[in-house]
Parts: structure tokens; C-alpha cells; sequence
């Protein structure tokens, strides 16, 4: 059986013991953790909800967005792909930049260059020139996500750090949840305003995109400094000789999920507008509500990776969620399918800054940006590479095959996570060292 950190000393010298902490109150304990954060870091957090928001209103209005001007799904995959082949092509790159240059002054201007490109989708009327701009929105993107984790890692204590790695992925859905109930609405009453629904639709994405520009102002609050040393050639060879086999385990699962999302996860819109005729304000409500649904599970994500692991609250909320996907290929039931849609995101998502925060605690101070790299490569490369075939088997087939082939996927990574982690569990709060196996890495 995985052991327990016995305890570990906090920032002020006091002993913070994961036995004596599981009596206390929740809501008490997770207050005193975010009163530890510091002002920096809400400033971080405020700028990537405001780039969130951005990417999340486009997510949500760019399907419909195409389909309103005719386009079929398959070039709407197209286009989703190399949004994501963007950012997979800068995910080195930028982990090569973020050594050398102040992560602030990256993320102001990509927060610009994220405002730009998306503009740049919404205008584009060839399809070379929609490709080239999400390509370009999403490298862009890249940025902010090689960044956070490691930002996050160098400016936090361990017995806070799951919750702020929970609070930083909650801050994004949080920007979805606004996003999602306002964007309906908003597009609602700019239809009525302008006498044009595809109008309205450009209208809501260039707000995203000034939001996205305004996260530039929290940016520049945080403090300035690169995150990550600056390592001679040689120690490239030294970090893949060495960390290399663990960090293949590491980012495999992420691969899979990133296979299985990309099948299906950007046509959900699509899925609930030709499976049940809603409208534009009503999609987004339902997701709003799987917004809500994730936030309230990544917010109790901590203390299940306190009490019960990491490992296993990652395996065991993938595994719930894949009913809940199974409901959503068969079922023409509405409320059957609004209740699985947000049961799937809530349990899907629950795990994902517990993994992150596995995977920084795995590895050096100095090699976390270029594993964050390594993982968001290995997601959203084959996101980029299923989102493409997601759409034309939605075009041909419909929504059954492409949920269950996900489902699929899912089932695989959580089973390949189990098989590799699970001598290697780890309780939020605590450290590696204390709570791996005595022999292993």
C-alpha cells in the first residue's frame, strides 16, 4: 500500500501532519490555504481567466459561428486542428524561451497575440486564411500554459500548492462559466440589435478577444523573472537520459485523453443544436452549467487527493465519468443528456490540476517547464490529430461512434496511470521523497 508523508514543515516552521489536518473542517481548512496566496499570484490567476475567457467564448461560438456560414464539420476540424498543431508546434520552443525570458513580459504579449489571432479567425473568409490564423491564435496560446505551472510551482509552498493548482484550473472554468451563460445571451440581444445573427456571433468573439488583450493589465502585475534555469546543451541530454523513461509515463495518459477529447469534446455544441434543436442562449447555458459542475469538482479535488491520493482520485473520477459518456452516445433523452453532460466534465475534469501537480512534483525545479511542455505537447498533438477525424466521422456517422471510441481512449489512460503510479501515490501536501516506496525512481 502507498505510504503516508508522516508530516512536513510549512513555510513558517510550523509541522503540518496529513492526520491531524483531515479533522478539521473543510471549508476552514481551504480558507487558511488561500489566505497563504499571495497578492502575485491572484494578479497571475485574474490575467489567465481573462485568456480563458477568450479561448473558451471562441470554443463555445465558433462551430456555430461556421455553421452559420455554411461551412461543414469537417473544415470546422480542420480548423480546430491547427489551432491545436499551433500551439503543439511552440510548446518547445516556448519551454526553451521561458528559461531565458521574463515569464511577464511573455505572457503580456502573448495575451495580445491571442486577442489578435482569434480576431484574425473571425474575419478570415478563405479557408487557407482561417487555418493560418488559428494556427497563429494557437501558438499563442502555448505561452500562458508552459508557464502556469511552473510560475505556479517556483511561487507557492507544498502544503498550499494543490489548492492553488486547483484554484488556477478553477479560475479558467470560472472564465467559462461567465462565458458560456453570458455569450447566448449576449448573442441573443445583439441579434435583435444589429438584424444579423452571424454579425452578433463576430460581435461576442471580438469581445473575447478584448478581454484576452486585458489580461495583458493583470500580467503586468505579477513579478518579473524567468521560472526555470538556464541549462547549458548538455543538460538536455542529461534531463532525457534521466528523466526521460518517467516523464514517457508521464505524458502517455495525456495523449490518449488528448486522442479521445479531440474526437468529440469540440463538436458537444454541435451535438446538442442537431440532436435536440436547441438554441445558440440555451447551449450556452448547458454549458455554463458544466462549467459550475467542473469548478465545484476541481475545488473538492484537493481534499480527495489529500485524504485518498493522487493517483487514485485521478484513475477513479476518469473511470466514473465514462457511464456518463456511454448515456451521451445513445441517449435522445434531454434531461438524460444534460445530466450526463455535466456529470462527464465535473468527473473528467476533476483530476486534471491534480496530475499537473503530480507531474511538476516528479520532476526538478529546473525541468518543469520543458516537462509541462513535454505533456501539453503530448495532449495537444493528438487533439490536432483527432479533431480533424472527429468531424468527418460526426458528418458520416454521427455523434455514437466518435463518444464511444473516446470512451475507449479514456478507459486505456486511466488503466495506464493505475498500472505505472500506483507503488508511486502521493498526498497533496505532502513530498515525493516521503511518500514513495523505499527503491522506487
Amino acid at each position: 500500500m502507498p505510504q503516508t508523508a508522516p508530516s512536513q514543515r510549512s513555510p513558517k516552521g510550523e509541522i503540518f501532519s496529513r492526520q491531524q489536518t483531515t479533522g478539521r473542517h473543510w471549508g476552514m481548512h481551504y480558507l487558511d490555504n488561500l489566505r497563504r496566496i499571495s497578492v502575485e499570484s491572484w494578479w497571475f490567476l485574474f490575467g489567465t481567466m481573462l485568456v480563458s475567457f477568450a479561448w473558451l467564448t471562441f470554443m463555445l461560438l465558433f462551430n456555430l459561428y461556421m455553421k452559420e456560414r455554411g461551412f461543414p464539420e469537417g473544415f470546422m476540424g480542420r480548423v480546430l486542428s491547427a489551432q491545436s498543431f499551433g500551439t503543439m508546434a511552440m510548446a518547445l520552443p516556448a519551454a526553451y524561451l521561458v528559461s531565458r525570458v521574463s515569464a511577464r513580459r511573455l505572457l503580456i504579449l502573448t495575451s495580445f497575440g491571442v486577442a489578435l489571432g482569434f480576431a484574425w479567425v473571425t474575419l478570415g473568409n478563405q479557408e487557407a486564411v482561417i487555418m493560418i490564423a488559428a494556427f497563429c491564435a494557437g501558438s499563442m496560446l502555448a505561452f500562458p500554459r508552459v508557464v502556469s505551472s511552473p510560475y505556479l510551482m517556483k511561487h507557492t509552498s507544498p502544503s498550499e500548492r494543490a489548492h492553488v493548482f486547483s484554484l488556477a484550473f478553477a479560475a479558467s472554468l470560472g472564465a467559462g462559466l461567465i462565458a458560456h451563460f453570458g455569450a447566448g445571451s449576449l448573442h441573443r440581444l445583439l441579434t435583435s440589435a444589429l438584424g444579423s445573427s452571424l454579425a452578433a456571433y463576430r460581435w461576442v468573439m471580438w469581445i473575447g478577444c478584448a478581454c484576452a488583450a486585458a489580461g495583458a493589465l493583470a500580467f503586468a502585475r505579477i513579478p518579473a523573472g524567468v521560472v526555470g534555469k538556464r541549462s547549458p546543451r548538455a543538460g538536455w541530454r542529461i534531463f532525457w537520459a534521466t528523466k526521460g523513461p518517467m516523464l514517457f509515463r508521464l505524458t502517455c495518459p495525456y495523449f490518449l485523453v488528448g486522442m479521445g477529447a479531440g474526437l468529440i469534446i469540440p463538436f458537444l455544441n454541435l451535438y446538442f443544436r442537431d440532436r435536440f434543436e436547441l438554441s445558440t442562449q440555451t447551449i450556452g447555458i448547458y454549458y455554463g452549467l458544466v462549467q459550475a459542475a467542473m469548478v465545484l469538482g476541481v475545488m473538492l479535488g484537493p481534499e480527495l487527493a489529500r485524504r485518498f491520493g493522487m493517483v487514485r482520485t485521478i484513475v477513479v473520477s476518469e473511470l466514473a465519468s465514462l457511464p456518463f459518456m456511454a448515456a451521451l452516445a445513445f441517449t435522445h433523452n434531454l434531461p438524460l443528456a444534460t445530466g450526463a453532460f455535466l456529470a462527464r466534465g465535473a468527473l473528467m475534469n476533476l483530476g486534471v490540476p491534480i496530475s499537473t501537480n503530480y507531474m511538476m512534483e516528479r520532476v526538478g525545479p529546473d525541468d518543469r517547464a520543458i516537462a509541462n511542455s513535454a505533456a501539453m505537447l503530448a495532449w495537444t498533438g493528438s487533439w490536432a490529430i483527432t479533431a480533424g477525424i472527429g468531424g468527418w466521422m460526426i458528418e458520416r456517422w454521427g455523434y455514437e461512434l466518435p463518444l464511444l471510441i473516446a470512451g475507449a481512449l479514456y478507459l486505456i489512460a486511466s488503466g495506464m496511470y493505475f498500472v505505472f503510479f500506483r507503488k508511486q501515490e502521493l498526498h497533496a501536501g505532502g513530498s515525493l521523497a516521503d511518500s514513495m516506496r523505499p527503491g522506487d525512481e
